[in-house]
C-alpha cells in the first residue's frame, strides 16, 4: 500500500471517529436534518421568485445554509467579494449594501449606498453598472482574498452551458434551486490536517461542490482550491483536506437525511447503494504538477472515493487553460493568454 493511500485511510478513520463520537453525532445528524428540511421548505418560494432573478455578470448570487433555511437572503459577490445582499419578499426582491459600503468603495470605487431597493430599479441598475469596469483605487484589488477571486472565476467557467465556449465540459456547481452558488458547510476544521477537529457549527466549508459527468453516471465532486502550487501547499495536502470534507459528505448521505441532501445537491434519482465520490485538488498549473494520485481510490465500506486534479491558468480574471484527470470532464484546447503577457 502506498504512503499516500495509507495517509488517506488515516484521514477517513480520524473523521469517522470524530463524527461517530456520541455527542458529536447527535449534534450534526439532528442539525443537518433540520437544515435539509428548512431549505427544502423554502425551495418552492425560491422557484416562484426565480423569474424575478437575472444574474447580471460579473455579479453572482451565493447562498449559505443560514440564508437558505431562514429568511430568504442571497449574497451578491463580485470577484468573490461580498458587495450586497438580496432579500426575497412576498412580492419583490430588494438589494441592500448595508455593511459593505466601505469595502465597495475601497476595493472597487463604488460609493453607491442602497437600502432595500427593488432589484430591477434604476438605482440598482446604476449600482450594477459600477462593476462592469470598476476603477482601480490606490489600494487596487491587492487586498482581495485571491482564493475567493479564483473560486468565483472557476465557478463562472463551470456554470457555462454546453457549447458556450466552455473550457471544461460536463461539470456544474451545486446551486440552490439552480440559482445561487451553494456554500456547503461541514462540522470539521480541516485547514490544519495535523489538528483535524470537530468544530460543530463553526466548521469549515467546502470550497466548491460540483456534479461531474452526464446522464445516470453523474457523480458528486468535492473540490479543494488552493491559490498557490508549491511545496508549502502541495497537491497531496489539498487532497487530504478535501478527503476530510468528502468523508463527512459520505457520512451525511448515509444518515437519515441523506436522501434529502442528495436531492438538494441536484440529483433526481435515488442515491446509489454503492456511492462513488470524487475529490479533486484545484491549483494553478505549473511545469511540475503532481499527477501521481490521479484516479487512485479508497474504500469506505461499500462506497468509494476517487482522487483527481484540476490544474488551471488564468489571465486578467479569465480562466484560460484547464488540465484534469477527471475523465468525465474532458478539457478543451484553450488559448493560454498569459503566455503573451
Amino acid at each position: 500500500m502506498s504512503d499516500f493511500i495509507s495517509e488517506c485511510e488515516k484521514t477517513i478513520s480520524t473523521v469517522q471517529n470524530l463524527l461517530n463520537d456520541k455527542d458529536n453525532k447527535q449534534d450534526w445528524v439532528s442539525r443537518y436534518e433540520e437544515y435539509a428540511g428548512k431549505i427544502d421548505s423554502n425551495l418552492e418560494t425560491i422557484r416562484i421568485n426565480k423569474r424575478r432573478f437575472r444574474e447580471w455578470a460579473p455579479l453572482y448570487l451565493y447562498m449559505n445554509v443560514s440564508e437558505a433555511k431562514g429568511r430568504l437572503t442571497f449574497g451578491l459577490r463580485y470577484l468573490g467579494q461580498d458587495v450586497a445582499k438580496l432579500k426575497v419578499g412576498k412580492d419583490k426582491i430588494t438589494l441592500s449594501t448595508n455593511g459593505y459600503e466601505n469595502s465597495n468603495s475601497d476595493y472597487f470605487g463604488c460609493k453607491i449606498r442602497l437600502a432595500d431597493c427593488e432589484w430591477r430599479s434604476d438605482d440598482v441598475a446604476k449600482f450594477r453598472s459600477q462593476f462592469i469596469n470598476p476603477p482601480k483605487n490606490e489600494n487596487g484589488t491587492a487586498k482581495l482574498n485571491d482564493e475567493h477571486r479564483i473560486e468565483s472565476l472557476l465557478l463562472t467557467e463551470f456554470s457555462k452551458k454546453k457549447g458556450d465556449n466552455k473550457i471544461l465540459c460536463n461539470i456544474q456547481p451545486v446551486k440552490i434551486a439552480g440559482i445561487a452558488r451553494f456554500q456547503m458547510p461541514t462540522p470539521l476544521s480541516a485547514s490544519n490536517m495535523e489538528k483535524l477537529i470537530y468544530s460543530g457549527r463553526s466548521g469549515g466549508g467546502i470550497d466548491m461542490l460540483t456534479r461531474v459527468g452526464t446522464g445516470g453516471s453523474v457523480k458528486l465532486c468535492i473540490l479543494e482550491l488552493k491559490d498557490t502550487n508549491n511545496a508549502r501547499e502541495p497537491a497531496a495536502k489539498a487532497i487530504q483536506q478535501g478527503l476530510a470534507y468528502a468523508t463527512f459528505i459520505r457520512e451525511l448521505l448515509r444518515s437519515k437525511s441523506g436522501e434529502a441532501w442528495w436531492k438538494l445537491f441536484g440529483f433526481t434519482r435515488k442515491h446509489p447503494v454503492k456511492l462513488k465520490l470524487y475529490v479533486a485538488c484545484v491549483m494553478p498549473s505549473l511545469a511540475n504538477n503532481d499527477t501521481t494520485f490521479a484516479d487512485q481510490v479508497v474504500k469506505v465500506d461499500d462506497d468509494s472515493i476517487y482522487f483527481h486534479y484540476i490544474y488551471f491558468k488564468e489571465f486578467e480574471n479569465i480562466i484560460t487553460f484547464v488540465e484534469t484527470s477527471i475523465k468525465e470532464c474532458k478539457a478543451k484546447n484553450s488559448l493560454d493568454l498569459s503566455a503573451s503577457s
